[in-house]
């Protein structure tokens, strides 16, 4: 599939799954976050293992985004070491700046909670992140910016030790195929409120 034919095809795809996770929310946004929590833990006996001390990093939800700030909460008081994705300059890789609970946030763009400047960077060993579609190879579609592929691919080429890559959503979003390319970067974990799988190696 040409590059402008699989661009056009994660557009068609993005626009239908908006539509599906707001339904999803709808319908199971309620229950959702503790549901989402309890499969994490799952995930985590069955082998989404870390140490005490990981530094774990999480977004903070908005519109009709899957809650995670439960399992933020756990982690923190299991003695974690958490995080929130800050946006840099366009076409830049995210940075994580420490968040604990009752941590002051300010808005940074497109409406994204962000901790202020002054909270410290921390490199994440593992990284939960949140999506429009995923298929059952672990291929994401997120929103079109990119960042979190870029940071995914910087940290799998670089010398800051190894990632994880956990997506979060509802069983809803799960498609047969996400259009991808080499610019893509894979899920390692999807959790949702239903299950978890772990993908294997491409």
């Amino acid at each position: 599939m040409a590059l402008s034919q699989i661009d056009e095809a994660k557009r068609a795809l993005a626009q239908r799954m908006r539509s599906a996770r707001v339904a999803a929310h709808r319908d199971r946004g309620r229950t959702a976050a503790t549901e989402i929590c309890a499969q994490f833990q799952r995930a985590r006996d069955a082998g989404l293992a870390f140490d005490r001390g990981a530094v774990i990093s999480a977004y903070w939800p908005m519109r009709d985004e899957l809650d995670t700030r439960k399992i933020l909460i756990g982690l923190h008081e299991e003695g974690m070491q958490c995080a929130l994705p800050v946006m840099q300059q366009k076409d830049k890789p995210l940075i994580f700046r420490q968040w604990q609970p009752g941590d002051i946030l300010e808005e940074a763009s497109f409406g994204v909670a962000e901790p202020i400047a002054d909270q410290p960077v921390l490199i994440p060993e593992i990284m939960v992140i949140p999506l429009l579609a995923v298929d059952r190879e672990g291929n994401r579609l997120g929103y079109g910016g990119g960042y979190y592929d870029r940071t995914l691919l910087q940290r799998r080429q670089g010398r800051e030790g190894p990632v994880i890559a956990v997506g979060v959503a509802y069983e809803a979003q799960i498609v047969p195929v996400v259009p991808h390319d080499e610019s893509d970067a894979r899920l390692d974990w999807l959790v949702t409120e239903q299950g978890f799988a772990q993908f294997m190696p491409a």
